[in-house]
This record gives C-alpha cells, sequence and structure tokens, in this order.
C-alpha cells in the first residue's frame, strides 16, 4: 500500500497560511487597480458573458512578479530537451524561424481550399456588377520558398498549396499573378522573406510588385514613380515574440535584421492644390494584408513604381485578406466608377486556417445584396 500521512507539521501549516496573506495583501493592488479600469456597464456585461473572472485573471497574471522568470525557465528547458520555441514558430537552421501555420495542414485541406475559392468567386462576382476586374495576387509561403532553411521537412501538401490555390481560382475564371515561380528563382539572390519574421522583405514586395507589372501590362501608366532608400532600420521580427527561451543557449542568436526603409515619389510631382486634396482619379485599388499594410516593406510604393500609376489601398495588419475585402466592399472605394481593377494580395497560408474569412465576409453582405 502506499504511504499515508495521518499527520501534518504545524509548521507546514503556519507557511501555507502565511503565504495565502502574503498573496492576498500582494493581488489587493491588482484588483483595484482592475476595478477602477472597468466600467460597472462593462463589468456587468463581461460578468454575463462569462469573461470577467478570465480577463482579470490575464490581468493578474501579466502583473505576477515571478511570471517572466519562470516563463524563461521553462522555454529554455523546452529548447534544451526538445529543440522547440514557444508554440507558434518552428525554429530552423542558421537563425531561419517559420510560422506554425505553415505547418498545421489541416485534415480537411481540400474542404478548407474549395470553401475559400468560392468565398472568392463571390467577390469576384460582386466586383463585376461593380464594373471592376478582380486580380488574384497569391502570396507564396516562406516554408515554401526557403524550405532548405527548415528543420522539419514541410508536408508535401503545403508545398504543392500554391499551385492548387492558383488553379483552383483559375477554374472558376478568376485571373492570377502568379509569384512562386520568380521567388523560388530569385531566392538564392536576394533574401526574399526576412528570416525571423513571417512577412517578405523589401526585396519580396519589390519583386512581387515587378511581376504585377510583368503579367499586367494593360496597368502600366505613365506617372514617373522613382523609389530610393531614405534610412534603415533594425527590424526584430514578429517570429521572436515566440522565442522566449535564454538565446545565450542557441548556436547561433537570432539577430535583428538591418532592412533599407524606401521611399516612393512621383518625379513631376508639383505641389498644388490638387495635390493638397488629393486625386481622386486613382483607377487601381489594393486590397491587402500585412504584406500590404506595413510601410516598411513598401509595397505599395512599388506597385506604384512598377506600374508608372496611381493606386488606392484598404488594408488590414493581423486579421486576415477576408477582413480587408469586407472594409473595401463596405467603404465609398467599392462604389467610385473610376475603379476598375481590383488587385487583391492573398497569403496562400489563410488557406491552411479553418473556415477562414466566411464570417468577416458574410458580415458584409447585407449591405450590397
Amino acid at each position: 500500500m502506499f504511504p499515508v500521512m495521518s499527520s501534518a507539521s504545524k509548521i507546514n501549516g503556519i507557511a501555507f497560511c502565511a503565504l495565502l496573506v502574503v498573496m492576498f495583501i500582494y493581488s489587493l493592488p491588482s484588483v483595484y487597480d482592475f476595478s477602477k479600469s472597468q466600467t460597472q456597464a462593462q463589468s456587468l456585461e463581461l460578468f454575463l458573458d462569462g469573461k470577467l473572472l478570465r480577463k482579470f485573471e490575464q490581468s493578474y497574471d501579466k502583473q505576477l512578479f515571478i511570471r517572466d522568470p519562470a516563463v524563461k525557465l521553462w522555454a529554455s528547458a523546452q529548447y534544451l530537451l526538445f529543440n522547440e520555441g514557444a508554440q507558434g514558430v518552428v525554429l530552423g537552421n542558421d537563425g531561419w524561424l517559420y510560422t506554425s501555420q505553415e505547418y498545421l495542414v489541416p485534415n480537411d485541406l481540400s474542404a478548407n481550399l474549395q470553401q475559400q475559392v468560392e468565398q472568392i468567386a463571390k467577390v469576384q462576382a460582386q466586383l463585376q456588377q461593380h464594373g471592376k476586374r478582380l486580380i488574384m495576387l497569391p502570396v507564396p509561403m516562406k516554408l515554401d520558398i526557403y524550405a532548405q532553411h527548415a528543420r522539419q521537412h514541410p508536408n508535401p501538401q503545403a508545398i504543392d498549396l500554391y499551385q492548387r490555390f492558383s488553379q483552383a481560382l483559375q477554374h472558376r475564371q478568376i485571373q492570377v499573378t502568379s509569384l512562386r515561380d520568380a521567388f523560388l528563382n530569385q531566392r538564392d539572390s536576394s533574401r526574399l522573406f526576412l528570416k525571423t519574421d513571417t512577412h517578405w522583405s523589401p526585396f519580396g514586395a519589390n519583386l512581387a510588385a515587378q511581376e504585377v507589372a510583368r503579367q499586367n501590362p494593360q496597368l502600366r501608366g505613365t506617372i514617373p514613380y522613382a523609389s530610393h532608400i531614405a534610412d534603415e532600420k533594425s527590424l526584430k521580427g514578429d517570429l521572436m515574440n515566440y522565442i522566449l527561451f535564454d538565446q545565450r543557449l542557441a548556436p547561433r542568436p537570432y539577430r535583428p535584421a538591418i532592412i533599407p526603409l524606401y521611399e516612393t515619389l512621383n518625379a513631376a510631382q508639383t505641389v498644388s492644390e490638387d495635390n493638397l486634396f488629393g486625386d481622386s482619379g486613382q483607377s487601381i485599388a489594393v486590397v491587402g494584408s500585412s504584406y500590404t499594410k506595413i510601410e516598411d516593406w513598401n509595397f505599395l510604393g512599388f506597385l506604384k513604381e512598377a506600374l508608372q500609376n496611381d493606386l488606392v489601398s484598404v488594408a488590414v495588419e493581423a486579421r486576415g485578406p477576408f477582413q480587408a475585402m469586407s472594409e473595401f466592399t463596405a467603404s465609398d472605394l467599392f462604389d467610385s466608377d473610376s475603379i476598375h481593377t481590383v488587385i487583391w494580395e492573398f497569403p496562400v497560408r489563410t488557406v491552411l486556417a479553418q473556415q477562414a474569412g466566411e464570417k468577416s465576409w458574410q458580415a458584409a453582405q447585407p449591405q450590397h445584396f
């Protein structure tokens, strides 16, 4: 039989009670600050939804003095034992990091693919009703382009996804500007994706813009846009948010990248009343995700330069391409007669997400149907 403790030491009991008292006193300021940050209406709504306690737990957890050392210690043990980072990142070779999303291929990938292509087809039908043409710009996955730096071999379905997605779109008579071949051909001459970030680099954004212009010559204009380096920036990379272990344990530290910051200007532009209040005559709209939204990549600037044409943009960060399209169709740009072409920048890894985009896109439907 297992030994059973018949009595407990009084010292243990006193120490436990003392610990409870100390933690209670330590928690009082946190409880007070949390209560002040919530209005009565907010507290009641959160309580009825069952979210009030969870919100307090999250607030208290962030302020707990032993939290960061404990997290770092656990992450370091995880790295030493399993050579892994935190959930959300997959370690590669030579300081390369990959988002775990590109490794997580769902069992119903075909259903995901079909569902998202159908959503895109609905978008195209809606744009056509408003006299606009859709051009899809699928962005290849970092794991696909730079698989040679990965420690864990990617799922073959992930590597084939770009072609499957493009073919499915074309089968629905949706125009596609493909980037994958150009990226594979140029991946060794220029670093098209940042090693510690999920996004492309300014070189990748520039190559994408050139491909749009090469494959769509009808979009070219005559405005003399030109890009030049205006500054540089040290970029930590969003995937470093998942590197919680002590980096001194890594054979090679994950250093920030130094990227050039580009500025794109119209060389013939002069200051006038039209310049001050904007030009409403743009004929091209770019809808996209953080690949378009984040100015560090200068994708919009490179696209202006490559097309020698002006454009407008609706892009969102960390909310996906379907949310961006919902915002575009809900905006005045959707009803503008001057816009005849919509370029939709669409990360292919979105297809791996379960039922991505369905709710955000359907939310915009009642406004137009």
